[in-house]
């Protein structure tokens, strides 16, 4: 009896306890996908390729950029970005990497990661290049995942001021 009691006890356990390795799995796929985000983030930026650029939004996203201009929409977005390129940032190279994550469930987490912006002819106003002319922001951004492919939902961006 004390066997039976023991083995229904552990076949409890095992029912109701997370999958621990898939669980890592998926922590691991989705930083992954961060990573590569950012990555097509800074190339796009250095091509001033507004298409690929978009690709890393949902249709609805958001971005508040930098100066607190709202964004709506992947479109307004990557129109702004386009402007930038062709204006103030035009030459300029971006490089960026994902400072953490945090899943928020198995299909959103927030990103967030750091920017560095060089060799613009001029800065937006309100950002505070450092003495190498170096731009550095923390940017946000809420992922989501449709039909397994990650996404932004939702952006911030945020200069760092030069010290």
């Amino acid at each position: 009896m004390k066997s039976l009691t023991v083995a229904c006890v552990m076949l409890i356990l095992f029912a109701v306890m997370p999958d621990v390795p898939a669980a890592a799995q998926a922590v691991n796929a989705a930083k992954a996908a961060a990573d590569a985000m950012v990555k097509r983030f800074a190339d796009s930026w250095n091509r001033a390729d507004g298409a690929a650029y978009g690709e890393n939004y949902w249709p609805e996203a958001e971005l508040v950029n930098p100066s607190g201009d709202v964004l709506n929409g992947k479109a307004a977005i990557v129109q702004e970005h386009v402007e930038l390129w062709a204006g103030v940032l035009k030459g300029s190279s971006a490089s960026g990497a994902v400072r953490k994550i945090q899943m928020l469930g198995a299909n959103y987490m927030i990103v967030d990661f750091d920017l560095q912006v060089s060799g613009a002819r001029q800065f937006p106003p309100g950002s505070s290049p450092d003495a190498n002319g170096v731009l550095r922001g923390h940017l946000k951004h809420v992922m989501e995942k449709r039909h397994g492919v990650w996404k932004v939902l939702s952006a911030q961006n945020t200069f760092v001021a030069a010290k």
